[in-house]
C-alpha cells in the first residue's frame, strides 16, 4: 500500500512539474511576442521613428513617381481580392499567422536581447 501511495504522488509530482514548464514557456512566448509587437510599435512611432521618415520619403516624391504608384496600388489590390477570394473558397489553412507570430517571437527575442546589451529599445 505504502508502495502505491508513493507512485501516486510521483505521478502527480509529474504532472505538476510537467505543467509548471509548459505555462513558463508559454509565458515566455507570450513574453517575447509582446516585447516584439512593443518595440516595433516604439520605433515604429517615436518620434523620427520608421513611419515619420518613412512618410517624409513619400512626401518628398515627385509626381512622376505618383504616376508610377498608381498602377502598383491597384495591382496589389487586385492580387489581396484574388488572395482573400482563394483562402474563402477553398477554405484553405494558411501559415501566414504562424509566420506573423514567430516573426514577433524574433523581434522580441532581438528587442530583450538589444536592451539588454546596450540598455536602448
Amino acid at each position: 500500500m505504502f508502495c502505491n501511495f508513493t507512485r501516486l504522488s510521483q505521478v502527480i509530482l509529474e504532472r505538476i512539474l510537467k505543467q509548471l514548464v509548459e505555462f513558463l514557456e508559454s509565458f515566455i512566448v507570450i513574453a517575447l511576442v509582446l516585447a516584439g509587437l512593443g518595440g516595433i510599435s516604439y520605433n515604429l512611432f517615436r518620434t523620427n521613428g520608421w513611419l515619420e521618415t518613412t512618410l517624409g520619403h513619400i512626401w518628398e516624391l515627385d509626381t512622376q513617381y505618383i504616376l508610377i504608384a498608381i498602377p502598383m496600388v491597384i495591382g496589389a489590390v487586385v492580387l489581396f481580392n484574388m488572395w482573400r477570394g482563394g483562402r474563402v473558397i477553398h477554405s484553405k489553412t494558411s501559415i501566414i499567422p504562424n509566420l506573423l507570430l514567430y516573426s514577433l517571437f524574433v523581434a522580441g527575442v532581438y528587442f530583450v536581447g538589444r536592451y539588454v546589451l546596450t540598455g536602448t529599445v
